[in-house]
């Protein structure tokens, strides 16, 4: 079994179902402003929760970077407004918004996707923009995942900007899918093992 870190705002929030073993993993809690201070190579995958504080992981990026270079997995779902993650770019939103430009066009066979249908990516109880309202340029080289109606990549992996592997989501967390209706819900599980086989 690998050992996750979930970084975490909030040390008194209530456990998500990947701290609390729902995804086969063991998970452990690592508060954002104890980055520095935690040994985060122990960890085989890194979850960082879109709500993080990025000013903070801005100032400390060398502790991500080094993490990613030891060969570490990183996953990150939200969107980014402070340089902290190598490689990465910053947000764009979909202007305008509409359904249209929120409708997931395009899903890689990807085991982290497999038997997800993109309609049940697009809506959540019958309301599209959970998903993606918007996206990351990712680097030359970056896998992409998942495509909106634009051609605009929602989900991307990065194995060339460091020693490890970045997986960027341009909204929510994907572990947060569980709840979904239709083949959404497998998200989540089959994230978590890909990351630990990465």
């Amino acid at each position: 079994m690998a050992d996750i870190a979930q970084l975490s705002m909030d040390i008194r929030a209530q456990a998500s179902a990947l701290e609390r073993g729902e995804l086969g993993q063991r998970t452990t809690r690592v508060d954002c402003y104890d980055l520095e201070r935690t040994d985060l190579c122990r960890f085989a995958v890194l979850v960082v929760p879109g709500m993080v504080d990025q000013e903070y992981l801005a100032r400390h990026r060398g502790v991500i970077r080094g993490y990613l270079d030891g060969g570490g997995v990183l996953m990150f779902g939200g969107q980014l407004h402070r340089d902290w993650l190598p490689g990465a770019s910053r947000f764009l939103a979909l202007d305008p918004p509409s359904l249209a430009a929120y409708r997931v066009a395009e899903v890689a066979e990807h085991p982290i996707f497999a038997g997800v249908e993109a309609d049940d990516l697009t809506f959540r109880r019958g309301v599209a923009g959970f998903f993606a309202r918007g996206h990351h340029p990712p680097p030359p080289g970056a896998e992409v995942l998942v495509r909106l109606a634009g051609g605009q990549p929602a989900t991307y992996v990065d194995r060339v900007s460091t020693g490890g592997t970045i997986l960027l989501h341009a909204n929510g967390d994907l572990l947060d899918m569980g709840g979904h209706d239709g083949t959404g819900a497998r998200v989540p599980g089959q994230l978590v093992e890909w990351a630990v086989r990465e």
